[in-house]
């Protein structure tokens, strides 16, 4: 069996810097550490913060007043931050940079009177957290038959969650076109998936078996291996090695690896080395 990795694995910038942070304060807390909601889609490195002490919580109302709350990589919305400071809590910002700068894209267009499109999926974190900094100004789709439903507007204003598929934000990009008279289109989709999109796309070509190993609800790990489905090769979404199935294989076989950006090293380590166990 030939093991080919992705050039892209592990931990995104984003990631890493919002994982690290959240370390950081855990380890140095000398009082009980709050997570709203999980910081990352990632269920082994919740379960690691949570070991660690950290109690993950889905509402203010079930943090006392006065403690510490670290908040998701996905951004956190301005009346969860006014509600938090109204409680005295001591806010560690997780958010991702990359994450950030959309939302200082999109409360720019909302300032400049733009209709915004929103590429996405409507109910993830980091969309949810979008739509109330400009106070839901806004209509997210992901379809081109979503947007052929959008009425004319004056001025259009473009923008992408930062995990969605670079290929599929180019197309509904161009299906924008008819329905404005000024298209302004930020690509907002980050640089790590942008790169690791482009990654797993060759590497499935070469391969005839994808291991994408990630979270169940991690939306860049989704979309790498719908891409390698894509591509034609069988493809696994996996969150740990012991997923695997040994009749999935054939010792022949050229098996491709690709991770998710919240997936730790360890993770894909232990899927490698059970690999390497079988097929030795």
């Amino acid at each position: 069996m030939k093991i080919i990795l992705s050039k892209k694995m592990g931990f995104c910038f984003g990631v890493k810097k919002s994982v690290d942070l959240a370390k950081k304060n855990i380890e140095t807390s000398e009082g009980k550490i709050y997570m709203l909601g999980p910081i990352i889609n990632n269920p082994q490195v919740i379960e690691y913060f949570k070991k660690e002490g950290a109690k993950v919580v889905n509402d203010l109302d079930e943090i006392p007043e006065k403690s510490t709350v670290i908040t998701r990589a996905h951004g956190v919305s301005p009346l969860v931050l006014h509600q938090a400071l109204k409680k005295k809590l001591s806010i560690i910002n997780t958010t991702c940079p990359y994450v950030k700068k959309v939302q200082e894209i999109a409360a720019y267009l909302n300032k400049n009177g733009y209709y915004i499109v929103i590429f996405g999926d409507k109910i993830h974190p980091e969309i949810l957290s979008l739509l109330d900094v400009i106070h839901n100004n806004a209509i997210v789709v992901s379809t081109i038959s979503e947007i052929r439903e959008i009425s004319y507007q004056k001025k259009i204003g473009f923008i992408s969650q930062t995990t969605k598929n670079i290929y599929d934000f180019k197309k509904l990009s161009f299906a924008l076109l008819d329905k404005t008279e000024e298209l302004r289109v930020f690509n907002t989709i980050c640089k790590a998936t942008t790169e690791r999109q482009r990654s797993v796309l060759e590497l499935a070509k070469q391969v005839d078996i994808m291991i994408v190993i990630g979270g169940n609800k991690s939306a860049n790990t989704s979309r790498l291996a719908e891409i390698c489905q894509n591509q034609g090769a069988k493809t696994y979404h996996i969150e740990t090695k012991n997923q695997m199935k040994y009749e999935w294989f054939h010792p022949e076989d050229k098996v491709g690896i690709a991770s998710g950006a919240s997936t730790p090293d360890w993770v894909i380590n232990e899927v490698i080395m059970k690999l390497r166990d079988w097929y030795a």
